[in-house]
């Protein structure tokens, strides 16, 4: 084996590991998606709750 056909093999190594990294990538910006999906959905239900839900405070004298 050459040094050319050990740069290459070196090249293809390279490429297939980022093609991992890529992949696993896309997969965290899926679920960045629906996490902050699910987060806005829960701060909108908490705001809903916190305007039709009001809890009198006792007079401090």
């Amino acid at each position: 084996m050459n040094n050319e056909e050990k740069i290459l093999q070196l090249l293809e190594a390279q490429q297939e590991e980022l093609r991992k990294i890529n992949d696993r990538l896309e997969k965290l910006e899926e679920h960045a998606e629906v996490t902050r999906a699910g987060v806005n959905s829960l701060l909108d239900w908490a705001e809903e709750c916190g305007n039709v839900i009001k809890f009198p405070l006792p007079k401090v004298k």
